[in-house]
């Protein structure tokens, strides 16, 4: 079976809770591991670079507030 991945290269958008996120939501959320939700991404999508450090920014801040949380 090939599967084709998503191009969004050419978005200029932030399209992670669109896109990303209603895919992959367990993952995101009870991930432990930015380079294993990136690969688990990268395997289905082509992105540019602001996608990923729009995808970087959004893991940063859930750990941040999970950090927050654990205090």
């Amino acid at each position: 079976m090939i599967t084709k991945k998503l191009d969004y290269s050419k978005s200029t958008e932030d399209i992670f809770y669109k896109v990303i996120y209603p895919l992959y939501a367990r993952e995101f959320l009870f991930g432990s591991n930015y380079e294993k939700f990136a690969f688990l991404v990268e395997a289905n999508f082509i992105l540019n670079t602001p996608q990923w450090e729009y995808i970087l920014k959004h893991w940063e801040q859930k750990e941040s507030i999970l950090t927050i949380e654990n205090k």
